[in-house]
């Protein structure tokens, strides 16, 4: 196979060739450094040391590889989660082929192997993308499909992913304005990495633009939206919900939910402005910080119980702290109103499909650059209110808990959004499905 032999998308000619020639000569010349890299990354917990050589498609410490999967490839936790997902929709729609997802992180590597699911899927982390170990890792794999999820686009993954003669999918496909900036640098390089899928399946019509700017074929670019879905949602516990609402008392019930450190200030702030007709919980994202999210509460002058001791709000409180895994449906049941954290510092913002399920109105602040496209969603339907202070917070939860038409068609749409949101997994699984290869013919 020819380094640039690449059968799926233009090359663009001579300007291409020469952007992957110099790309490839960056990965020659680090050659010999990787493994000093990949020991300094094990040596600070970022790398698994029992499973290193799979950095250069060496598999002697596996027993067995998976023949002719269907290859999801993954970086982080994020994107990691959207594979899953997307497997469990290829297992619903009968699809027995291997599964193999492959992660960058460690931290993505556990989420998989910890999945449900992990008996029949293989995990290996992503292969370094120097052109020979990219060969050697599909002359041992030779899948059948293959989906990059989000917005890992490797050059040499993806290209020679396609020269090998399997079909390239990008699901849940997204980039930020920044990564677009830095592609559009590198328009030649753009042009054989984009041009090489067969299918791109955009989390939005901006999305879609940028890739067809890069270089994708307009007729191969769909808009399904992103596959980063929420886990499958756990029953309330009636027993909380119970205990919540007797601390609330008829009060109204705004939920902070997942929320990080700069962001607890501001909702306590607001929570003082929102007054004795409001009841306030606060689950912080890590429920670890349970301690640290009390001692601002005290040092506010409105001290809350914690449910990591086993305490509970009650009526005189207008503060709670549910400092705890796995509760959140509990309290989306019974929020009136939801901040979602992450999105007053820049950090990108939650994902607001769970709340929309039990639709609830969605407050954001300004940071929502991981979820782009749902919140874009969410604001048009009228469900999504931004704020920048605790002044605008607790203006606008009052405003949204006005009871009404409006009120009523809010809730509508949210769930609505959820739904349809929760039919994307199932409809990408089939547009991959009907790509792998061997079976168009078939078709």
């Amino acid at each position: 196979m020819s380094e640039f032999d690449v059968n799926a998308g233009p090359e663009n000619g001579k300007n291409t060739a020469r952007a992957r020639r110099r790309y490839n000569f960056v990965w020659r010349i680090l050659r010999p450094f990787l493994g000093i890299a990949l020991s300094w990354r094990a040596r600070r917990g970022k790398e698994d040391r029992t499973r290193l050589t799979e950095r250069f498609a060496r598999y002697e410490h596996r027993d067995t590889l998976p023949q002719n999967p269907i290859w999801l490839h993954a970086v982080s936790v994020g994107e990691a989660m959207a594979a899953l997902t997307l497997a469990d929709a290829l297992r619903a729609c009968g699809e027995t082929s291997p599964l193999l997802i492959t992660t960058n992180t460690v931290t993505a590597a556990s989420r998989v192997m910890a999945h449900p699911l992990t008996s029949n899927i293989t995990h290996l982390y992503q292969p370094f993308d120097h052109p020979q170990i990219i060969d050697r890792f599909l002359r041992q794999l030779d899948p059948q499909l293959a989906v990059f999820l989000e917005s890992d686009f490797w050059p040499n993954l993806i290209c020679r992913t396609a020269a090998h003669g399997t079909p390239v999918v990008f699901a849940s496909s997204q980039m930020s304005e920044r990564a677009y900036s830095r592609w559009q640098k590198r328009s030649d390089l753009a042009a054989a990495v984009f041009g090489a899928a067969q299918a791109i399946l955009s989390v939005d019509a901006q999305q879609a633009d940028r890739q067809i700017a890069l270089g994708a074929n307009p007729e191969l670019v769909k808009i399904v939206g992103s596959l980063k879905l929420p886990l499958a949602a756990q029953k309330p516990d009636k027993t909380l919900m119970d205990a919540l609402r007797g601390a609330a008392a008829g009060r109204n019930i705004l939920i902070a939910a997942s929320t990080h450190p700069d962001e607890e200030e501001i909702v306590l702030e607001a929570a003082k402005m929102l007054g004795p007709d409001w009841f306030t919980i606060i689950a912080p994202r890590h429920p670890v910080r349970g301690a640290a999210v009390q001692a601002l509460t005290v040092a506010a002058g409105i001290p809350a119980k914690r449910r990591a001791l086993s305490e509970m709000a009650s009526k005189s409180d207008s503060v709670f702290i549910l400092d705890t895994l796995g509760e959140m449906d509990s309290l989306f049941a019974v929020g009136d109103v939801v901040f979602l954290g992450a999105s007053l510092v820049p950090l990108g913002g939650h994902n607001p499909i769970e709340p929309a399920a039990y639709g609830l109105p969605l407050i954001s602040g300004p940071h929502v650059f991981k979820n782009t496209a749902e919140f874009n969603a969410l604001r048009s339907a009228g469900v999504l209110y931004d704020v920048r202070d605790a002044a605008s917070l607790a203006e606008t939860a009052r405003a949204a808990t006005v009871n009404g038409k409006t009120r009523t068609a809010r809730s509508r749409a949210a769930r609505q959004f959820a739904t349809e949101a929760g039919n994307r997994p199932q409809i990408a699984a089939k547009l991959c499905l009907s790509l792998c290869k061997g079976r168009n013919s078939t078709q």
